[in-house]
């Protein structure tokens, strides 16, 4: 079909752009709006704040970190990438390290745990058995720990349970028949910083398997916020549109911090060579390309040395096709919009995103 012969889609919304229907789509079905994300911030503020003072009610409870370091929020929630529902806000403590060093199988490692300098001793081990596993610290152990105060802590209408390396608190707040009310995933965890230059800080997290992996949350919103700056505030929103497909048309099987990653890494590369990302169809058609050219190239790499790696998920041949025929139809949608056919432009994206884009 050669570019004229393009059909004419939706008559009615030549008069719209395609910004503006981008940011229509954005707020009606995939941002989280003002008044749910204070009410997250309430709670969570609450969360954090309740188990700040735990020290004060059981003097056998880990100190949580708040001069060197501090209770801090990770993953998409803080990204300003997530969309509803709001059911995984990642609620990260780090603990007081005093006394403890970091091991390998060949002894000690050159990083500091941090430590705030004024505990004499610390609870994690003074109550072995509470906390520790022979000379080590348990994270199971850990996170049984934190688990029993926050069911002591919330009514019985919360739902406190334990999910791999994290506590999952689930409120009634925001509770509707699509979803189970606002969550938020307790993350305790320990800042180690590098004795020799060069290397990165980074936090030990449990692994849900009595053990523990390397990961720096603020690394990655670093990286996230920079690239949205440089890019016209566009990341965030090609992020999040890439998500609402995945989880409408591939059944959310492309793990959601892969395709964030993927998405960052490709802003990365154009800024790289001197383009900036500066519309909202732009940051879509690169997002659906990034994330496609990321599953065919295998599992990632992470931002962090030393963190696992970012698996895709487990996504289908049937995945793929409908993700490769939406790259084919952005890059057809944005090639519309760039000779001026607005409205032939929307109707494009609304053959990628289905029947809730308004493309009339």
């Amino acid at each position: 079909m050669a570019f004229g012969d393009f059909p004419t889609f939706y008559s009615k919304a030549r008069e719209r752009s395609v910004a503006g229907v981008f940011d229509e789509f954005l707020d009606q079905h995939i941002n989280i709006t003002r008044g749910i994300r204070n009410r997250a911030g309430t709670s969570q503020n609450h969360l954090r704040e309740f188990l700040a003072d735990e020290t004060d009610r059981d003097e056998g409870f880990p100190r949580v970190l708040s001069i060197e370091d501090w209770d801090f929020l990770g993953g998409s929630f803080a990204r300003h990438t997530k969309i509803w529902p709001l059911d995984d806000i990642d609620v990260y403590l780090p603990l007081d390290g005093t006394g403890l060093v970091y091991t390998g199988a060949y002894g000690v490692l050159p990083y500091t745990v941090v430590n705030d300098g004024v505990l004499d001793e610390n609870p994690l081990l003074v109550d072995r058995k509470r906390w520790m596993d022979g000379y080590n610290l348990s994270s199971e152990k850990l996170i049984d720990g934190f688990a029993k105060i926050l069911r002591r802590h919330y009514p019985e209408t919360t739902k406190v349970r334990r999910v791999g390396e994290a506590v999952n608190v689930r409120l009634t707040v925001g509770a509707g028949e699509d979803n189970d009310g606002l969550g938020f995933d307790v993350v305790p965890c320990f800042s180690l910083k590098p004795v020799n230059y060069g290397q990165q800080p980074f936090y030990l997290i449990p692994n849900g398997d009595d053990g523990w992996i390397h990961t720096n949350p603020r690394i990655d919103q670093e990286y996230s916020d920079n690239l949205n700056r440089a890019n016209g505030r566009t990341l965030r929103k090609g992020v999040k549109l890439f998500k609402w497909w995945n989880g409408e048309f591939a059944g959310g099987r492309v793990e959601s911090y892969y395709a964030e990653l993927a998405v960052m890494r490709a802003f990365q590369m154009r800024n790289a060579f001197g383009q900036t990302v500066t519309t909202i169809a732009e940051a879509a058609e690169v997002a659906f390309r990034a994330v496609r050219d990321a599953i065919n190239a295998g599992d990632q790499q992470p931002l962090l040395n030393g963190a696992p790696t970012v698996e895709r998920g487990p996504v289908t041949n049937g995945d793929m096709t409908l993700l490769n025929a939406a790259v084919t139809l952005s890059q057809r949608a944005r090639q519309l919009e760039l000779y001026g056919r607005q409205a032939e432009a929307i109707g494009v994206w609304g053959q990628v995103f289905g029947e809730e884009f308004p493309t009339a």
